[in-house]
């Protein structure tokens, strides 16, 4: 899709990462993951013969897992904080508007007392 189809880019838009690119950090996110589990096993379980470094946690094949990690991201594809580029922009009713209204008067009034 170019300029000439007609259709445009947004510049805000994030570009999609392939998974060589990210594989350095995953593999690295992974593997402080599997620290932890073993750091884990090595501080807190007391049973004789058992290997610390058996880790028996799901993600412990999975390096995929730790990739496309955001900061601002809380994982849950409905949530209207992270993902508000997602819900369309919609205008206030009259009800809104009134209640809004209202309010702004109740701030110049109370403005006024103090």
């Amino acid at each position: 899709m170019g300029a000439s189809s007609g259709s445009f880019t947004c510049t805000t838009e994030a570009q999609m990462k392939r998974w060589h690119e990210d594989y350095k950090v995953s593999y690295r996110q992974w593997k402080i993951h599997r620290k932890s589990h073993v750091d884990h096993n090595k501080n807190f379980m007391k049973e004789v013969g058992y290997d610390p470094y058996k880790v028996d946690c799901m993600c412990d094949e999975q390096v995929g897992r730790f990739r496309k990690t955001d900061a601002w991201d809380c994982g849950n594809s409905r949530c209207g904080i992270c993902h508000n580029d997602k819900f369309p922009k919609r205008s206030l009713t009259d009800q809104e508007k009134k209640s809004n209204l209202g309010f702004k008067e109740q701030l110049k009034d109370y403005r006024r007392e103090y």
